[in-house]
C-alpha cells in the first residue's frame, strides 16, 4: 500500500506520520526533501523551496510520479506526504493503482491568516521548527498562502474524488480522522 498525504503546511501530515510509523511500522518521505534535493542538485529545474506551493508542486509533480509508480510496485507499504502533491496527479496514480494507492489532503480554508499565525506561534511544530525565527509580518505572508493553497485543495479534491480534511476546526479530530482513514481505509 502506498499511502499518499498531501496539503497545506502546518496542517498535521507530520503528526499522521509519526504515528504510522509508530503504530504500523509505516516508512516514510517527506517530499520536502525531494524538493530541497532538486532546488540543490539541478538548480537549473528552477525548483524553489520557497516558491508559492502550486508552482513548486506543478514542477515537482512529473519528477516524483515516477518514484511514487516505483514504490507503490516495490515497496509492502510505505508513505509519502508533503505540500507538493497535488489532488489531480494523486487520483491519476491512484487510478492506475487502485487499490495499492490510499490518499487525502489537509488544510484549513475556513482560517484567516491571522489565525494561522497564532496557532503557529502558540503550537511549535519540532525540533527544526525553522519558521519560529522569522517576524509576525514574515509568517502572517506564509499564512495567507498557506489558507489559499488549502481552499485550492479542497476544491481539487472535490473535483478528482479524493477526501479532504478540514482541520481548521477540531484539529486534533480531524488529524485523527485522516490517520484513521490512511491506516484503516474508514
Amino acid at each position: 500500500m502506498l499511502y499518499l498525504l498531501g496539503g497545506a503546511a502546518r496542517s498535521g501530515k507530520t503528526i499522521i506520520a509519526q504515528r504510522l510509523l509508530r503504530e504500523k511500522g509505516v516508512p516514510c518521505f517527506c517530499v520536502d526533501y525531494f524538493v530541497s534535493g532538486l532546488q540543490h542538485g539541478a538548480p537549473e529545474l528552477g525548483i524553489l523551496g520557497e516558491s508559492p506551493n502550486l508552482v513548486r508542486a506543478e514542477k515537482v509533480w512529473p519528477l516524483l510520479v515516477g518514484t511514487l509508480e516505483n514504490i507503490v510496485e516495490v515497496e509492502p507499504q510505505y508513505l509519502v506526504e508533503g505540500d507538493a502533491l497535488l489532488p489531480r496527479g494523486v487520483a491519476e496514480l491512484r487510478e492506475r493503482h487502485y487499490p495499492q494507492v490510499r490518499a487525502c489532503f489537509l488544510g484549513y480554508p475556513c482560517l484567516t491568516p491571522e489565525q494561522k499565525l497564532r496557532d503557529i506561534r502558540r503550537y511549535r511544530s519540532g525540533v527544526n521548527d525553522w519558521i519560529q525565527d522569522h517576524t509576525d509580518e514574515y509568517i502572517l505572508g506564509l499564512a495567507r498562502e498557506m489558507v489559499e493553497f488549502s481552499r485550492y485543495l479542497e476544491a481539487e479534491c472535490r473535483e478528482h474524488g479524493l477526501l479532504f480534511f478540514d482541520v481548521s476546526e477540531r484539529f486534533a479530530d480531524q488529524v485523527a480522522a485522516a490517520y484513521r482513514y490512511l491506516s484503516e481505509g474508514e
